[in-house]
């Protein structure tokens, strides 16, 4: 072999040296990354197998509300409050994060020895089917107060799937008077069920006072002074878009007072 050719091999070598130790693979006249190579080999992940997020984690809600946090895992279960409580109104209770927050109306309520909460199930993020399957019968309950829905509206659960299981409720608790509860308002108009989440509470609410006409129990809209004309929350109501503030629970406190005294006569 001549000198220049030996020249020209060594050459060639000390290239394609370099180019593997660079992460790269000389094939024919096309140089392809390693790091690539890699990336094509590996499987693909696609959307529907990455863990579902809550959009509105992620976003504002309409009006510049502040992002959510993720909802506690609030829950409330049994009888509530001490002392004196005789002749007191006895209600049991049904309900979600409404019902369950430490801020909420029945948290309120519970310092007041005119009322005795006797038994009940509240569980903040649960459906109505949910609070179905844990509550359990309070028959020495003169009132029932039923406030479910709102998950099921973010979860685009069927308004009459969400009244056929109120009903059930009802059965199931055995309380001698019902009173319902109206849905909230909504800043947020999506959810990650896709859902129009102020839209559904109008038309959960609607089905709600619809549905306690036909039974002959009573209805009341707790809401009614912090609900605008769209459904949202009227500004300042509400620190996420969904939950009363601790202001706004105690005029809903007060509201359901007297709605609760006057269903049990």
């Amino acid at each position: 072999m001549s000198r220049t050719r030996r020249l020209a091999l060594v050459a060639s070598i000390v290239t394609a040296a370099c180019l593997v130790a660079g992460g790269s693979l000389v094939v024919g006249t096309a140089v392809v990354s390693a790091s690539t190579a890699a990336a094509e080999r590996a499987p693909s992940v696609g959307r529907a197998s990455a863990a579902p997020v809550e959009r509105a984690d992620t976003r504002a809600a309409a009006g510049g509300t502040a992002v959510r946090a993720a909802t506690p895992d609030d829950a409330v279960t049994g009888a509530l409050g001490s002392g004196d409580r005789s002749g007191a109104i006895t209600f049991a209770y049904a309900g979600d994060s409404i019902t369950a927050r430490p801020d909420s109306w029945l948290h309120d309520l519970v310092p007041d020895t005119r009322f005795h909460a006797v038994g009940g199930y509240a569980h903040s993020g649960y459906r109505s089917d949910e609070v179905l399957h844990e509550i359990g019968p309070v028959p020495d309950a003169d009132v029932l107060v039923v406030e479910l829905g709102t998950n099921d509206v973010n979860q685009a659960i069927p308004t009459a799937t969400t009244i056929a299981n109120v009903d059930a409720v009802v059965r199931k608790v055995g309380a001698r008077h019902v009173l319902v509860v109206s849905g909230p308002p909504s800043n947020w108009t999506w959810s990650q069920w896709g859902a129009d989440r102020r839209a559904g509470q109008l038309v959960l609410s609607r089905a709600l006072e619809r549905d306690a006409a036909e039974h002959g129990w009573s209805y009341v809209d707790p809401f009614a002074g912090f609900r605008q004309a769209d459904g949202a929350w009227v500004r300042g109501a509400s620190a996420d878009g969904i939950h009363g503030d601790a202001a706004t629970n105690v005029v809903v406190a007060r509201v359901m007072a007297t709605a609760i005294t006057r269903a049990a006569r």
